[in-house]
C-alpha cells in the first residue's frame, strides 16, 4: 500500500498502513478487553463518534447543554455496563447498533440517574468544546436518524484526514499535504496548478500526479474507517454509500 505521496512522483513513496488495518468491528473488540490497550480503543470511538451521538440527541428536542450532558452520560453508561465487551458484530453495522443503543437508553432513566452526578463531578468522557459555528451545525431542522448518519459520515471523513495527517507529518511532508490539500475537493481552477508547482519546486506535469496519490491514499483511509464499523468486507461498498447518501452526494 502507498503511503501519502512525495515530492517528487517519481521515487518509491514509503510505506503506509495498510487500508483494512482495522476490520470487522476491531476497534469495537479492542474496547471490550482490558489494559492500555482498552483504553486506546475506548478513547479513539469516543472521539470519533460523540459528535454523531450528540446530533442525534440534539435533533430530538434536547437544547445544546442538555444534549451535551445526555451524550456524556450515555457514554459513562456503556463503560459502567461494559457495552463495548458484549458488543456483537453480528447484530449488523456499528453505526446502526450504535443509534439503536442510544435510542434505547434514551428511553429509559438512565439520563435522570447520571444528572445527578452533575455539578462540579469530572465529565467521564472527555468531550471537545465546540465553537459558535460548529455548534450551529446542530441547530438546523433535521431528522434525528438522518442527522445522525450525516454526522457519523463526517466523522469517519473526519478521522480518515487526521491519519492521512499523521502520515504527511512522520514523512516530514506536512508542508506537502497544506498545499495540496484544497484539490482534494475542488477542480482547479487556471493557473493553480503553476501555482502549486512553484510552491513545492516541482514540474507542472508533476502536480496532478501528486494530486491524485493524495486523493487515492485518502479514499483508502475512508474505506479502512468504513471497514472498522461492519462485520465482514463484503458490506464496505454498501455503507459507504450509505455515508455518501447521508453526506447529500
Amino acid at each position: 500500500m502507498r503511503g501519502p505521496a512525495p515530492h517528487s512522483p517519481e521515487s518509491e513513496p514509503a510505506k503506509g498502513p495498510a487500508a483494512f488495518d482495522t476490520t470487522d468491528w476491531s476497534v469495537v473488540l479492542d474496547a471490550g478487553t482490558d489494559g492500555a490497550r482498552k483504553r486506546r480503543a475506548l478513547e479513539k470511538l469516543c472521539r470519533i463518534y460523540w459528535q454523531p451521538v450528540y446530533g442525534f440527541i440534539r435533533h430530538l428536542g434536547n437544547d445544546a447543554e442538555h444534549a451535551k450532558d445526555l451524550t456524556q452520560a450515555f457514554f459513562a453508561h456503556l463503560l459502567e455496563n461494559d457495552f463495548f465487551a458484549t458488543a456483537d458484530p453480528e447484530r449488523g453495522r456499528f453505526r446502526a447498533y450504535l443509534r439503536q443503543t442510544c435510542r434505547h437508553f434514551l428511553g429509559n432513566q438512565w439520563q435522570k440517574q447520571t444528572a445527578q452526578k452533575r455539578g462540579g463531578s469530572k465529565p467521564p468522557i472527555p468531550l471537545e468544546e465546540l465553537d459558535a459555528a460548529a455548534n450551529a451545525r446542530f441547530s438546523h431542522n433535521a431528522d434525528p436518524a438522518a442527522e445522525y448518519d450525516r454526522q457519523w459520515a463526517l466523522a469517519l471523513l473526519r478521522n480518515a484526514m487526521t491519519r492521512l495527517e499523521e502520515e504527511y507529518r512522520k514523512n516530514g511532508e506536512a508542508r506537502l499535504l497544506a498545499v495540496l490539500r484544497p484539490h482534494l475537493t475542488a477542480r482547479p481552477a487556471a493557473g493553480d496548478y503553476d501555482r502549486v508547482a512553484r510552491e513545492l519546486g516541482v514540474s507542472r506535469g508533476a502536480v496532478p500526479v501528486l494530486v491524485h496519490r493524495l486523493g487515492k491514499r485518502y479514499q483508502e483511509l475512508i474505506r479502512a474507517e468504513v471497514a472498522a464499523t461492519v462485520a465482514t468486507r463484503s458490506e464496505v461498498e454498501a455503507e459507504l454509500r450509505h455515508c455518501l447518501a447521508a453526506l447529500g452526494g
